[in-house]
């Protein structure tokens, strides 16, 4: 089992958006195969970086 963090940059018009983005994700990676651990953001305004934070069970692909 292997942890992946993918770093998103959130404009600051497009909160709602990526909340969206986000809510869709809870279903969609794990059709991928894959384990959404959850978002990490900084409480205060004064960062835009969001990290997603997955479990992949192997390097290989999906199937293989």
């Amino acid at each position: 089992m292997l942890t992946r963090v993918s770093r998103y940059y959130i404009g600051p018009i497009k909160t709602e958006e990526f909340a969206q983005y986000a809510r869709n994700g809870g279903e969609a990676i794990p059709r991928c195969g894959a384990d959404l651990i959850g978002y990490s953001a900084p409480h205060d305004s004064s960062s835009r970086l969001v990290y997603g934070i997955y479990k992949v069970p192997s390097l290989a692909g999906r199937g293989t």
